[in-house]
């Protein structure tokens, strides 16, 4: 959904005094999604600088340990939007980067979510929204713009990750097993990437003079810094079976007058020989049970299982249509 549009949805349901108490804005905090929250405050609030309102309270994680502390979320919005407003009117409480949001503060932001004051309205603002606390996210009305963080790998590890499930070379018990280490040490890569750039975010952050990051908060940043990694190598092997199931169910798309409107879209466009050649060895039923076993993949990776064990498990269960049939 573009910013006008969004806007436009937004401006009828504030006219209508049908408005959400909060909106999940996911886009680039400093693009889409900052735009369309600076064009909703100017409807709320009208024009001049809203930076200074009495009425407005923003919040951002921290410079260096980039989070949201419980103490800033208690002190910086959730005590000023439970006051009386100084102008009378709306109150609006933005959160920068609400994917920062730590299991604390997150936490204790639920109970304002749940029964805010009157003519209030919350905007978070995320471009990572899948590292929200589900509660969090259930409490507002989502709104995804163009901008959005695409989940795919960056290079090299997308290309290492589609090299094994493109391999011939995966239809025996042997084979499949190499290729769950294969992509167990893309994931481990991935956890040094993680490190080495928190790494680099405490050494380039500037801070107050004095302040220091304990070994607990650097395990964390690093940890949440690994998760998004891994959501995005677990959102480039749902790729690979999403565009199997695109071309078992519909290699041809039908255009609106009944004639034929070329091959279907892949999100690997670049590997559609040998997606062509794989879905055809394959059954509907096969691709989506594909489909359903990265799905759990995922699911349990969130509940810090083993990783390797996991991949194996995975590739056993998997349907590639590689040579030798399965």
């Amino acid at each position: 959904m573009d910013v006008d549009r969004a806007y436009g949805l937004i401006e009828r349901a504030v006219k209508a005094g049908r408005v959400a108490n909060a909106y999940l804005l996911v886009g680039g905090v400093r693009g889409m999604a900052g735009e369309l929250a600076d064009r909703v405050l100017h409807l709320l609030f009208g024009p001049g600088d809203l930076r200074v309102h009495p009425d407005i309270h923003r919040l951002v994680p921290a410079k260096k340990t980039r989070i949201i502390s419980v103490d800033a979320m208690r002190e910086r919005m959730i005590e000023p939007m439970e006051k009386t407003t100084f102008m009378g009117g709306w109150k609006a409480g933005v959160v920068l980067g609400a994917d920062r949001l730590r299991a604390e503060s997150a936490n204790a932001f639920l109970k304002t979510l749940e029964e805010p004051p009157p003519h209030t309205l919350f905007l978070l603002l995320s471009e990572r929204p899948e590292q929200l606390l589900p509660t969090i996210v259930s409490r507002c009305q989502r709104i995804d713009l163009p901008d959005a963080r695409a989940q795919q790998l960056e290079e090299p590890y997308r290309t290492q990750v589609l090299d094994v499930l493109a391999s011939n070379d995966l239809t025996g018990v042997t084979a499949r097993a190499a290729a769950a280490a294969k992509l167990a040490a893309v994931l481990e890569a991935l956890e040094e990437l993680a490190t080495a750039r928190v790494e680099e975010d405490l050494d380039e952050e500037s801070t107050d003079a004095g302040e220091e990051v304990d070994d607990d908060t650097v395990k964390a940043l690093v940890s949440s810094r690994y998760r998004e990694l891994r959501a995005d190598f677990t959102a480039t092997l749902m790729s690979w079976f999403r565009d199997l199931m695109a071309l078992r169910a519909a290699p041809r798309r039908a255009s609106l007058d009944g004639d034929d409107g070329g091959e279907a879209p892949l999100l690997n466009e670049p590997r559609r020989a040998v997606l062509e050649a794989r879905a055809r060895k394959i059954t509907r039923a096969q691709a989506f049970r594909n489909i359903e076993a990265v799905e759990a993949f995922a699911t349990s990776l969130e509940r810090n299982i083993a990783e390797l064990p996991l991949l194996s498990f995975l590739m056993d269960r998997l349907a590639f249509g590689a040579e030798g049939g399965l």
